[in-house]
C-alpha cells in the first residue's frame, strides 16, 4: 500500500486537498494510506518511527519541502505554489503544481509522482526499522562489515544487515553497472575517477583494493576504456 504524507498549514485548503486525493484515488483505483500534517515536527516523527513516505504533497511551504527532501525519507515531492520561485531550485527533483489547482491537475501531478517513486532507480532499503529510499545513481559503493552493509552515497552514509553477495545479485536487477573489485565491496563505476590494475579511485578520493581473483572481471567490465 502506498503511503502518502499532505502537508498544509492553511487550514481552508486541507479540506479541498482531502477532497482532490479521495477523488484521485477513486479514478487510479488505489487505496493509499494518506496522513495529513500541519506542524513539520509531526512528520519528522513519523518517518523516524515508521521510515518512508512513497509521496509527500506540500502546500506553499518551501521551507518545509526542503528540509524533507534533504531528508532522504521522501519517494516523490509534490510543490504546490503560488507562483514561479527561486526556492524551486533547492528541492529539485520534485513535481511542481502551480495553483490554482483543481482536480484535474492534481489528478495529473500525483500520477507522475507516484510512477516517479516507483522509479527502478531508486534503491530502498531498511535501516533501524526505518525505511529509506536514495537515488541508486547517488550511490558510489556497498562495503560489507560481518553481518552488516555500509551503504555510501555522494551524500551520507547509511547501515543496515544483509550480505555484499545479495547486494551484487539485488543491483543486478534494474540498476545494472555495479561492480565488485573485492569481496567486500561492491562500486559505483560512476563514481571512479582511476582504475588501475591494483586499485580503483573514487571521486571522493577513497582507494578500493582490487583483488587479485576480481582483476580479469574488473578489466572485462571496463573493457580497456579506463587504463586498468
Amino acid at each position: 500500500m502506498l503511503k502518502i504524507a499532505v502537508y498544509s498549514e492553511e487550514k481552508v485548503m486541507s479540506p479541498l486537498l482531502q477532497e482532490y486525493m479521495g477523488i484521485w484515488q477513486r479514478d487510479a483505483g488505489c487505496v493509499c494510506a494518506v496522513r495529513y500534517y500541519d506542524n513539520v515536527h509531526a512528520i519528522m516523527v513519523d518517518m523516524d518511527l515508521e521510515g518512508i513516505y512513497d509521496v509527500v504533497v506540500v502546500y506553499r511551504s518551501w521551507d518545509v519541502a526542503d528540509v524533507l527532501k534533504k531528508d532522504r525519507r521522501v519517494g516523490s515531492l509534490v510543490m504546490i505554489a503560488a507562483g514561479i520561485n527561486r526556492r524551486l531550485y533547492d528541492i529539485q527533483p520534485c513535481y511542481i503544481l502551480y495553483e490554482p489547482v483543481n482536480a484535474a491537475n492534481f489528478k495529473k501531478v500525483m500520477t507522475m509522482a507516484v510512477e516517479g517513486s516507483r522509479d527502478e532507480r531508486r534503491f530502498t532499503f531498511v535501516s533501524g526499522r526505518v525505511r529509506y529510499s536514495v537515488d541508486s545513481r547517488s550511490i558510489m559503493y556497498f562495503e560489507s562489515e560481518l553481518r552488516r552493509i555500509n551503504l555510501v552515497t555522494t551524500e551520507q552514509k547509511y547501515v543496515f544487515y544483509g550480505s555484499i553477495g545479495e547486494m551484487e545479485k539485488r543491483m543486478k536487477v534494474g540498476y545494472g553497472g555495479f561492480i565488485r573489485p573485492h569481496e567486500s565491496y561492491l562500486v559505483n563505476p560512476d563514481h571512479v575517477s582511476r582504475c588501475t590494475a591494483h586499485e580503483m579511485i573514487l571521486t571522493n578520493g577513497k582507494s578500493i583494493h582490487i583483488s587479485a581473483t576480481r582483476r580479469a572481471d574488473v578489466k572485462r567490465y571496463y573493457n580497456e576504456l579506463i587504463n586498468c
